[in-house]
C-alpha cells in the first residue's frame, strides 16, 4: 500500500478523475440521439450494416467474392473492389463479441452503439496523445475539446457507424505508438504503430494522412540534421506494414500501394538508407555535404518521377488534395457535401479560441523546436490543409489544434508562474500582476469555449432518417414512410431510379435495387442520370429504359404556403433534389441559367428573390415535372410558372408532406439511342 501511495499522487488522482469525467461526458453527448429512436445515422452506415449482415449470414470469407446485383443496377457491383472491408468486419466482430458475453441485441443496435464506445476510447487516446506530446494537462485539454467538438460529436455519435468511428481508432493508436517507438527505441512499438495504421487502411481512405505525416516528419528530421537509426527503423516498419496492407486490400491494391500517393514514404525510406550510409563518413564537413546533396537529389528525383507519371497518374481525391485549384474539373467531388472545402469561417465557428491559441502554440513550438514540437506543428498544419480541401477531415483538426493550443497555454502559464525561489526575489506587485494575467487567460479561454459548448446541443437530435434528411430536432416521417411503402408495395425485382444521395437508404431499408448509390463509384452512370433528370421525358425514358428503371423517386423538403391553389417552395436552406439539380448541371455540363432564375416573392410581408424553375428549359425538364407536379396548378395560376404535366410517369405514392414522391414509369414504344 505504501508503494502504491508513493506512485499515485493527489495531483494524479485529480487528473484521472477529470479524465473519467470527460470520457463520461463524451459518452452522454454521443448517446443522446438514441432517445429519439434506434436507427443508423446519415447514409453510409447503412451500407456497412448491409456488409456486416452479409458476413454474419455467409461468413467472413464470402465477403471477398460478393457480387451485389442490387447496387448500380442493372449491372451490379463487385463489393470487395469498391468498399472498405474494415467497417463491416469490425461491426460483425463487435456483434459476435457482444453475443458471446451475453448481450443479445440486434445487429443494428450493436452498430448504432459502437460509435459511442469508439468515441469514449478516442477521447482517452487523445488524452494519451496530448500527454505524450506535451503533458497530462494538455492531454486533458485535448480530450475535452474532442469530447465537445461538433464534427467529432456527429461522426462518433449514436448511429454513425462509418469509417471515422473505426478508422480513427487505428490512426490515433498508430500516431501514439510511432511517437513511443522513437522515444523508447523499441521495435514492438513500431510494429504496433504499423498494424494500427494497417487497420485504418482497411477502414478509411484518410489513412494517407498519417502515412504521409510520418514520412514528411522523417524527411524534415533528416533535412535539419536530426536523423537517427531508430527513426529509420520506425518509418521503415510502419510504412512497410501499411503499404503491404494497402496491397492486400481489394479496394486499394498494389497499384495504389506504389503510386504518387505513397511517394513520400518510399523516398523517406530511401533517404534514411542513404543517410545511414553517410553516417559512417568520418569527415564531418564531407558528411554534411554528402547528406545535403543526397537530400536535394532525392527530392528532385521524387518530384520528377511523380509528375512524369512513372508511378502512375495522379487522379481522384488525391489529385484534388495536392492541387485544389483543379476542383472544378472534378464535378462529382466538388458537389459532394462532405468533400466541400472548409472555409476559415468554418474553422472559427468550430474552434473559436483555439484558432487564436494554436498560432501562439506554433510559435512556442518552433521557438523551442524539440522533436515532439516539430511533430505537433507538422501534425496540425497537415490536418488544417486536409480539412481545407475536404471538410470531412475537420475531425482530425480538433485534436491537433487542441494539443497545439494546450502547448501555448502551458508555455504562457509557465512564464507567469515561475519557481518559488524566483518569486521571493520579485516585487509583490509583479507577482500579483502575474496572477491577474493568469486569471485573464483562464477567463478568455472559458469565454472562447462557450459557443463550442453550446454547439453540443447539436448532439441532441434525431438521426437523419428520422428528420427526413433535414437535420431538424424533430421527427418527420416522410422518408421512413416512403421507404416502408417501397419495401411493402414495390416488387422485389423492380429497379428504382433516383439521385445517388438516397441509394443506400432505398437499397438497404426498402430492399430494392437502385441505379446509383452514395459510393459515387460509377461517374459515367451518374452523369447519365443527371442528363435524364435535366432533359425532357422522351430523352429520359431512353436512358431509363437501358437501365431498366421501373420506378423513380424524388425528394424535396417543401415550405408549404397558405395559398389556394397550394404552393410549396424549395427551401434552399435544406437541400432537396431541386437544389441538387445545380450539382446535376455541373456534372452534366449544363448551364444553370437555362433552368433556374430568381423571382421576387412576398414572403411574410418581405420581398425575397427566390430561385425557381423559370429558365427557358425548365418547363419540360423531367426532374421539375416530377417534383412540382402536386403544386403545378398553384404555380401556374399564382406565379405564372407553367411546368408540364408528366405523361409517362404516374404518381403512385406521396409522403405526408409531399416530400418524397414515387412515380411508376410507363414506357411508350420508344427506341433507345
Amino acid at each position: 500500500m505504501k508503494f502504491m501511495a508513493s506512485k499515485v499522487s493527489k495531483k494524479d488522482i485529480i487528473i484521472y478523475v477529470l479524465l473519467l469525467g470527460i470520457i463520461a461526458f463524451s459518452v452522454i453527448l454521443r448517446i443522446l440521439p438514441m432517445f429519439w429512436g434506434v436507427y443508423l445515422d446519415e447514409f453510409d452506415p447503412y451500407i456497412h450494416y448491409k456488409g456486416a449482415m452479409y458476413i454474419l449470414e455467409n461468413g467472413f470469407s464470402a465477403w471477398f467474392s460478393w457480387f451485389d446485383p442490387t447496387r448500380w443496377a442493372p449491372w451490379g457491383t463487385d463489393v470487395p473492389s469498391q468498399a472498405q472491408l474494415g467497417p463491416p468486419f469490425t461491426g460483425a466482430i463487435f456483434y459476435l463479441f457482444l453475443k458471446q458475453i451475453g448481450i443479445n441485441i440486434s445487429l443494428m443496435e450493436a452498430l448504432a452503439i459502437f460509435p459511442v464506445i469508439s468515441g469514449a476510447i478516442l477521447t482517452f487516446l487523445i488524452y494519451i496523445l496530448g500527454k505524450e506530446l506535451v503533458n497530462k494537462y494538455a492531454g486533458l485539454f485535448a480530450a475535452f475539446v474532442f469530447a465537445i467538438d461538433p464534427t467529432s460529436l456527429q461522426r462518433t455519435g449514436f448511429g454513425f457507424f462509418d469509417t471515422e468511428a473505426t478508422g480513427l481508432l487505428g490512426m490515433l493508436l498508430s500516431i501514439i505508438f510511432f511517437i513511443k517507438a522513437l522515444e523508447k527505441r523499441t521495435i514492438p512499438y513500431a510494429i504496433i504503430s504499423g498494424l494500427s495504421l494497417a487497420y485504418m487502411t482497411f477502414c478509411w481512405g484518410a489513412y494517407l494522412y498519417p502515412l504521409n505525416l510520418f514520412a514528411l516528419y522523417t524527411i524534415l528530421m533528416i533535412i535539419i540534421g536530426r536523423w537517427s537509426k531508430q527513426l529509420s527503423l520506425t518509418i521503415t516498419i510502419v510504412s512497410s506494414i501499411t503499404m503491404f496492407a494497402m496491397a492486400l486490400a481489394p479496394n486499394i491494391g498494389l497499384s495504389t500501394a506504389i503510386s504518387p500517393a505513397t511517394t513520400a514514404p518510399i523516398f523517406a525510406f530511401i533517404l534514411c538508407l542513404i543517410t545511414s550510409f553517410t553516417s559512417y563518413i568520418q569527415d564531418i564537413n564531407l558528411r554534411r555535404k554528402v547528406s545535403i546533396g543526397s537530400v536535394i537529389f532525392i527530392i528532385i528525383t521524387a518530384i520528377v518521377i511523380v509528375f512524369s507519371g512513372l508511378l502512375g497518374p495522379i487522379t481522384g481525391k488525391f489529385l484534388v488534395f495536392i492541387n485544389p485549384f483543379i476542383r472544378t474539373q472534378a464535378p462529382i467531388i466538388s458537389t459532394v457535401g462532405e468533400q466541400f472545402p472548409a472555409t476559415w469561417a468554418t474553422f472559427f465557428s468550430n474552434y473559436h479560441i483555439l484558432t487564436i491559441l494554436a498560432p501562439a502554440g506554433a510559435y512556442f513550438a518552433i521557438k523551442r523546436a524539440n522533436n515532439k514540437d516539430i511533430f505537433i506543428v507538422l501534425f496540425t498544419l497537415m490536418a488544417i490543409y486536409g480539412a481545407a480541401n475536404y471538410v470531412r477531415l475537420l475531425i482530425i483538426v480538433a485534436p491537433s489544434l487542441a494539443i497545439l493550443s494546450a502547448l501555448a497555454l502551458n508555455s504562457i502559464l509557465s512564464h507567469i508562474f515561475t519557481k518559488k525561489e524566483e518569486l521571493k526575489s520579485k516585487k509583490a506587485r509583479i507577482k500579483q500582476l502575474g496572477r491577474v494575467y493568469a486569471i485573464i487567460i483562464i477567463v478568455v479561454v472559458a469565454i472562447g469555449f462557450i459557443p463550442t459548448v453550446n454547439a453540443t446541443r447539436l448532439a441532441n437530435r434525431p438521426v437523419m432518417l428520422l428528420s427526413s434528411a433535414t437535420g431538424a430536432t424533430t421527427i418527420i416521417t416522410d422518408w421512413i414512410d416512403a421507404l416502408n411503402w417501397m419495401r411493402d408495395n414495390i416488387p422485389y425485382s423492380s429497379i428504382i431510379g433516383c439521385w445517388w444521395d438516397y441509394g443506400y437508404w432505398i437499397n438497404v431499408i426498402a430492399n430494392k435495387s437502385v441505379i446509383a448509390d452514395n459510393s459515387t463509384t460509377n461517374s459515367t452512370q451518374i452523369k447519365l442520370i443527371a442528363e435524364a433528370f435535366l432533359n425532357n421525358e422522351e430523352y429520359a425514358l431512353n436512358i431509363f429504359k437501358v437501365m431498366k428503371v421501373d420506378y423513380v423517386v424524388v425528394y424535396e423538403p417543401w415550405i408549404l404556403l397558405k395559398t389556394e391553389p397550394q404552393i410549396a417552395l424549395p427551401p434552399w436552406s435544406v437541400i432537396g433534389d431541386f437544389e441538387k439539380s445545380t450539382a446535376m448541371m455541373a456534372i452534366a455540363e449544363y448551364n444553370v441559367s437555362d433552368y433556374i432564375s430568381t423571382l421576387p416573392l412576398n414572403i411574410g410581408g418581405k420581398i425575397m428573390n427566390w430561385p425557381l424553375p423559370i429558365g427557358p428549359k425548365a418547363h419540360n425538364t423531367l426532374l421539375y415535372q416530377l417534383l412540382f407536379y402536386p403544386f403545378r396548378e398553384g404555380y401556374r395560376q399564382l406565379l405564372g410558372i407553367d411546368i408540364e404535366e408528366p405523361k409517362y410517369f404516374q404518381l403512385v405514392y406521396h409522403s405526408n408532406n409531399y416530400w418524397v414522391l414515387i412515380y411508376k414509369v410507363n414506357y411508350p414504344d420508344l427506341e433507345s439511342d
